[in-house]
């Protein structure tokens, strides 16, 4: 489905995008190994005469990555992740654990949900432009937590940075359960949107939003 000009979601779950550029595309995210099939037919569809060039990860989560083996093998993709992210995602690290109320929760899904011993081939760090993409490392969520903002459109991948409702018309804050540190993860959301003023807001969770500069003024004067 088209979101913007050159930019596909794939909707599920996790919401994946398909970028294309002039001689090639890009994805961000994988989502799980089911969802394989539909990145697949997207990529057929849209960019039928173009390879898939790199895979962009915003976080370790499984349900963000673990369709790496079945893309990574049809493809031969690049697969690029934030520096403080990649031992998670390769399995060389265990994700920190955290103390209080969700502590037990966020142990076992960081663990049950990083990546299996996938291989990164291009560490980034905060600032770099990667295939057109700025990276905005935003903490919290998980330490390698990153954004992605579309140097040309505008357009923010902001993985579960935030996320959005149904309708496409609010911002949620980052998921207590699921965030290493929710502190400094709802100080990353509020961060990421004094850096970026984005022309559309695409989520991993939620429905995008399209010119969301209303939604962000409301989000930072609730949580900002």
């Amino acid at each position: 489905m088209r979101v913007l000009e050159n930019i596909y979601l794939i909707p599920g779950f996790v919401n994946c995008y398909l970028v294309e550029r002039e001689y090639n595309c890009i994805l961000i995210d994988t989502g799980m190994s089911k969802k394989a099939k539909d990145i697949i037919q997207t990529i057929k569809s849209y960019c039928p005469d173009k390879p898939l060039k790199a895979i962009l990860i915003t976080h370790s989560h499984l349900d963000h990555v673990r369709g790496l083996e079945t893309l990574g093998q049809l493809y031969g993709s690049e697969v690029i992740a934030h520096k403080e992210e990649s031992a998670y995602i390769m399995k060389t690290e265990k994700m920190p654990s955290r103390s209080g109320f969700f502590a037990k929760t966020t142990s076992f899904f960081s663990n049950l949900v990083s990546g299996s011993g996938y291989t990164i081939d291009q560490i980034v760090t905060n600032g770099e432009v990667v295939y057109g993409m700025k990276v905005i490392h935003l903490p919290g969520h998980t330490p390698g937590t990153i954004a992605l903002e579309d140097t040309g459109t505008r357009a923010l991948f902001c993985g579960d940075i935030v996320n959005t409702n149904k309708q496409g018309t609010k911002i949620l804050p980052p998921h207590k359960g699921y965030a290493l540190d929710y502190s400094q993860a709802l100080d990353s959301s509020i961060k990421m949107f004094k850096i970026s003023r984005p022309n559309a807001l695409l989520p991993g969770h939620g429905t995008p939003i399209i010119e969301p500069t209303e939604a962000i003024k409301v989000y930072l004067e609730e949580y900002g």
